[in-house]
């Protein structure tokens, strides 16, 4: 069988197939295809041996309007660390998202879905605050923008935070939004979910949880300001484990204040992993350590956390792909699938990353991309890989 690439000798981890063994990955046009005992013809073969070769990492919450907002990055910068699929968390509104989608999702490399924040501006400027009283909402052009682009926009995001909603009003906001979701998915027979931003929130982790619907996201599920997912005993809040029985997502979204190594220390060692790792990228963040430099160095913490590498791996590939409404289509090597693909070296190395409050987690290896395909295209190797 004549393919374009042929990928030899790599480890090949596949959660969605529960794949962990050394094999061959062939890679015809855009789509990963199987072999079927067939002997290759191939003029590209790609020695991946020493290496890991898993689905193209999925970042499941950033933020990338870089044309229309000064918190966010080029999306395409981060094919460098793996990625080849995103989700922007609500960087647009109402008023802004088709400047987004025209500006930036459909010139990306990456494949890019999006969540829309009720408030119509979206996130402009770190010294811009949304607001997200219902009252604001401009529900008519809401409904316009989300059946235009309904295989885009993944649902609905508001911030519930101390200081960006009244204190005695945040969970009113949030029941807004979730009942605006259920009224926008019954009029345009849609499958809104409802991205919710826990940190530092007026109401408890129980309260917020119990609030949202199978399938919508509690992210920043580790933070450590304010109310947390812990109880005063260290253990899970009810509420919290409650909702995750009901099927609500627990997104890490480890941002720069919204990650607390106590609290996830405690979680993890309690067994509340998170369904979804991901970095909350911004332009501060982005390449710039000890916080979140990129989605690679978030995953290192939940591997020193004790997290098996398929449970990581999960959480950036199978699952954000399945939420995204691509399963089987990326986050996986399955054939069939996109050649969406990264093959990784793991390097031993001690580095200091910090959570909001500066204290200090030593992580000893890092996952580092060698290659990155997206859609049977190389559009990233590494100088001295693949000579």
């Amino acid at each position: 069988m004549k393919v374009d690439f042929l990928i030899t000798g790599g480890r090949v981890i596949d959660p969605a197939r529960g794949i962990d063994e050394v094999r061959d990955v062939a890679v015809r046009g855009t789509r990963i295809v199987d072999l079927g005992g067939e002997k290759a013809e191939c003029a590209h073969v790609i020695d991946a041996s020493g290496c890991i070769v898993c689905p193209g990492l999925i970042d499941f919450h950033t933020h990338v309007f870089y044309e229309g907002s000064t918190t966010c990055i080029r999306p395409d910068f981060m094919i460098a660390q793996g990625t080849t699929a995103a989700v922007d968390a609500g960087s647009a509104g109402t008023a802004t998202f088709e400047a987004f989608y025209k500006t930036v999702a459909v010139q990306s490399s990456l494949r890019l879905k999006s969540f829309l924040t009720v408030y119509s501006g979206g996130q402009l400027d770190f010294k811009l605050c949304e607001d997200f009283n219902p009252e604001l909402y401009n529900v008519d052009r809401m409904e316009r923008v989300i059946d235009k682009y309904r295989d885009q926009i993944l649902g609905l995001k508001i911030r519930i935070s101390r200081g960006v909603v009244p204190d005695d009003k945040g969970m009113d906001y949030l029941k807004a939004v979730v009942e605006l979701a259920d009224k926008l998915n019954d009029r345009l027979d849609t499958a809104l979910r409802v991205c919710v931003h826990t940190t530092n929130a007026p109401a408890s982790a129980s309260a917020i949880a119990r609030c949202l619907r199978p399938g919508d996201i509690f992210c920043h599920c580790y933070q450590g300001a304010g109310n947390t997912i812990l109880d005063e005993d260290g253990e899970i809040r009810e509420g919290v484990l409650e909702a995750r029985g009901r099927g609500v997502i627990f997104d890490a979204a480890n941002g720069k204040g919204n990650f607390d190594i106590g609290v996830a220390e405690q979680a993890i060692s309690r067994g509340f992993l998170p369904n979804i790792i991901s970095s909350d990228v911004t332009l501060d963040k982005f390449n710039m350590p000890p916080y979140t430099k990129n989605l690679l160095s978030v995953m290192a913490k939940y591997l020193e956390l004790g997290m098996d590498l398929s449970a990581v791996l999960r959480a950036v590939t199978e699952t954000p792909a399945r939420i995204m409404g691509m399963e089987g289509k990326i986050g996986t090597l399955k054939p069939g699938a996109y050649g969406d693909i990264v093959i990784l070296k793991e390097k031993k190395v001690s580095f200091v990353q910090k959570d909001w409050k500066d204290a200090e987690f030593v992580c000893n290896s890092l996952l580092v991309p060698q290659l990155t395909m997206c859609g049977g295209e190389i559009l990233y190797s590494q100088a001295d890989f693949f000579l």
